[in-house]
């Protein structure tokens, strides 16, 4: 197994003034862009103040987090009204860090009015242009998401040794060609209709086959997986602007719109997915109508960009839309349908209306049982997903059972040596743990420890940690569990030698 590379992020800001800007950055770095670069063998650490300013440990020092800075690779410092002497002060720390160590900075600056900076800031920024230092403007959260990511992206190439100049940065053959196509029918937009039709085919010509190129980018292994996913969304965007520029054929355009949405979504990039839903989704009720397939497939695609995001009441009023029309089209007993109520029980889930997410997690099931059998993973999340919701109710032992038939379906379909099984296995020794069956719980997290050795190897020391701290929980007295917990809390750098 390659050794796994790690970039440590430390955000900065005014704590009030930028709170949601900062935790929005952070679960965009965490939830989305982690997962791509970990694809490349790279792992993504972020530290804000919140996780600093913690309520278990109180204020750090700020020679403590001065010392957290230095630690890290790459910060990033975010105004918009005010510049505190706090955040100038982590700035400059992180430009001595440079002088002994690599550590790249970034600097966002958010567009608002002169009048409404306060003077520190005014005095920072012109402080920053003296020094010859580079910062960014941005006009939102997601501006400087898109900018930062492309820096970073640059970052991961050059951490994993790969030469900085990026494949995302040189347009193809193709695309200067489009390009040209596209700048000469634009200087020539009122020349007559007929003079511009054939050079409109020529462009439309293009747009297809950066569609087609969006397909096979993806399975070019000499760039990592973020340069990948950046490429394809730049192939996407010059279509779009192409087509929208150039009376494209409407299906294909709303099929377009869709593919995009749809890859952003699939890549965790939801708010940008959301933006190109909304914009496909009157053209699909227009092209196909209120009662069609393809529509009920936009509205549970962005219901699901929107409960990805939290926005349950959103998610509801689409996947219900999506619901209605696939009872109407496919029937109630069809696979389609059974997602769509599978998707209205997980937004009652997230909610905590435990009683409206079974009902709606049972339909699915007994849909899924008659189309698919009893020996199928999609009947096995369903078990999990009912004894999640039961264990949520205080019903232990249906959620026990429900565990166990998911388990069983496992280990017959993937065998006995797969992630899912480890987790299987820990959920059950949860629920007899809060049972009080011990015996019986630390035969399950034995068992995960077991698997987990297998599966993840014993580099894997956080995991296994993990797992071993909660099999030691069961059979300690409260008073060892306080000392196991307190050493749980020191640094890693303490548990690794205590592993060792």
């Amino acid at each position: 197994m390659p050794q796994t590379k790690t970039i440590k992020i430390f955000l900065g800001s005014s704590i009030t003034e930028l709170h949601y800007e900062r935790l929005h950055l952070a679960d965009y770095l965490m939830n989305s862009v982690r997962p791509i670069f970990e694809n490349d063998g790279i792992r993504i650490e972020v530290i804000k103040c919140e996780d600093i300013h913690s309520g278990n440990i109180g204020e750090l020092p700020q020679d403590t987090i001065d010392e957290l800075l230095r630690n890290c690779d790459v910060s990033v410092f975010m105004f918009k009204a005010k510049a505190g002497k706090d955040t100038v002060h982590e700035f400059d720390v992180a430009r001595e860090t440079q002088k002994t160590k690599r550590h790249e900075i970034y600097v966002y600056c958010f567009d608002v009015p002169e009048a409404e900076k306060k003077a520190e800031l005014v005095d920072f920024q012109n402080r920053l242009i003296e020094e010859r230092f580079y910062w960014y403007s941005c006009k939102d959260i997601t501006d400087l998401e898109s900018q930062f990511v492309l820096g970073l992206l640059k970052y991961e190439r050059q951490l994993l040794g790969m030469h900085p100049a990026t494949d995302i940065e040189q347009e193809s053959i193709l695309e200067k060609d489009g390009d040209a196509l596209f700048e000469k029918y634009e200087q020539n937009e009122q020349a007559h209709e007929q003079t511009q039709a054939p050079l409109q085919n020529e462009i439309h010509q293009r747009i297809d086959e950066l569609l087609q190129q969006t397909k096979t980018v993806m399975e070019n292994e000499d760039d990592t997986i973020a340069e990948r996913i950046f490429k394809v969304i730049e192939l996407y965007k010059k279509a779009e602007r192409w087509a929208k520029a150039t009376a494209y054929n409407k299906k294909k355009y709303s099929d377009l719109l869709f593919n995009y949405a749809r890859f952003l979504l699939d890549y965790g990039l939801y708010k940008d997915a959301e933006s190109i839903y909304l914009r496909q989704i009157p053209l699909a009720e227009e092209l196909y109508g209120m009662e069609d397939e393809k529509t009920a497939t936009s509205y549970n695609d962005i219901g699901e960009v929107y409960r990805k995001q939290g926005d349950y009441s959103k998610a509801l009023e689409y996947y219900q839309k999506a619901m209605e029309i696939d009872e109407k089209v496919l029937g109630k007993e069809h696979s389609g349908t059974a997602t769509d109520y599978n998707n209205i029980g997980a937004v009652y889930d997230a909610q905590g209306d435990y009683v409206k997410a079974l009902e709606y997690y049972q339909k699915a099931l007994a849909i899924l049982e008659k189309v698919l059998g009893t020996e199928h993973l999609d009947i096995a999340s369903s078990y999990i997903n009912i004894g999640r919701v039961y264990d949520n109710q205080g019903d232990h032992a249906r959620a026990l059972e429900y565990c166990q038939k998911a388990l069983a379906i496992l280990e017959k379909v993937l065998g006995t040596e797969y992630p899912d099984i480890v987790t299987s296995y820990n959920n059950i020794g949860l629920l007899y743990d809060e049972q009080g069956n011990y015996g019986k719980a630390l035969e399950d997290f034995q068992k995960t420890m077991e698997i987990n050795g297998k599966v993840l190897g014993k580099e894997n020391i956080p995991t296994l940690l993990l797992t071993i701290t909660i099999l030691l929980e069961c059979i300690m007295t409260k008073a060892t569990k306080a000392r196991l917990w307190n050493t749980i809390k020191r640094p890693w750098s303490t548990i690794k030698r205590l592993w060792r």
